[in-house]
């Protein structure tokens, strides 16, 4: 059960394990995606492609549904990424054999954006963690859980790439050792956990009064989505990717530098930020230097955080 390019690698390693027979794959509905056309979800596309039967109920909580997983006569589900609820019915035909793959350390950063969260706070670590599934949010017990190094160069599509490998091959290790791997399985401590929200378009935004680190945390946590922006001349700037400019003294929102070699240079609460990949409304993404071999940005002027 899975829906984003996250859970393929999972699938992918699955489907191509001559002692595992993936009988089935759930993923949601098809809906209007890039450029409002009805499109499938990765995993709906990697299943077709391959010729696995693929399911896509509006909930696999019905009883029909619970009836047909059944008839399969499968050992276990797998869960990457799927969003939606498991709810009482199937935990209890299949009790302790529904394994999720969560990117945290768990018990902190249990929900729905944990690698986002990762580098939102500046972590150095985090973990592909293989656990079971209840009742509660993220919080079975552990089966398997692999730290991952987060390197200051990773952003979002860097992590995900990692954490997709490494927890593609936990969960094919937890599946084929799972009576050894339950038998060792560990409870969290809920007193330890940690939440974290779905990310909204807003949360995007710069905050020039911010600190240096955590602006770029942003930008690196929000590559992909909804993309780091600050408002420029009445209009949303995108910001793909910056780095940290020595040098400059705290100057929230003033633009020192915009030429072709010192690229664009924002004050900072700290400090300041060098933007290195930029996006204009109406415009491809390009690296800042190119952007102003053929366009203008004023220098000299505060931006403001509206």
């Amino acid at each position: 059960m899975g829906n984003p390019k996250f859970a393929v690698r999972a699938l992918d390693v699955l489907y191509n394990d001559e002692n595992i027979d993936v009988k089935l794959v759930v993923s949601s509905p098809d809906k209007k995606r890039n450029r409002r056309k009805v499109t499938p979800t990765e995993i709906k596309k990697y299943a077709q492609d391959k010729g696995i039967d693929v399911q896509t109920p509006k909930t696999v909580n019905s009883p029909e549904f619970v009836e047909e997983l059944k008839a399969l006569e499968i050992d276990y589900i797998v869960v990457v990424a799927f969003g939606q609820l498991i709810g009482k019915d199937l935990l209890g035909a299949y009790e302790d054999r529904i394994i999720n793959l969560h990117p945290s350390i768990l018990p902190a950063l249990r929900g729905a954006s944990p690698m986002q969260f990762s580098l939102l706070n500046g972590d150095k670590l985090t973990a592909a963690t293989t656990m079971l599934i209840e009742k509660g949010m993220d919080s079975g017990d552990i089966l398997i859980q692999e730290e991952v190094p987060i390197e200051e160069s990773d952003d979002y599509t860097s992590l995900e790439e990692k954490l997709s490998e490494i927890g593609a091959e936990k969960i094919r290790e937890t599946i084929l050792n799972f009576d050894e791997v339950y038998k060792n399985r560990q409870k969290q401590d809920d007193s330890e956990a940690s939440f974290c929200t779905k990310i909204t378009k807003d949360m995007g935004r710069i905050n020039w009064n911010k600190n240096s680190s955590e602006i770029i945390n942003k930008i690196r946590a929000f590559v992909e989505y909804p993309v780091a922006f600050f408002a420029y001349e009445g209009f949303n700037v995108k910001v793909y990717k910056a780095e940290i400019a020595q040098g400059y003294e705290g100057m929230p929102g003033f633009v020192y530098e915009a030429n072709p070699k010192e690229k664009i240079v924002i004050g900072t609460k700290d400090g300041a930020i060098r933007i290195q990949k930029i996006q204009f409304p109406g415009k491809k993404a390009m690296d800042t230097k190119s952007f102003l071999m053929g366009n203008s940005f004023e220098e000299k002027i505060t931006l403001d955080n509206e």
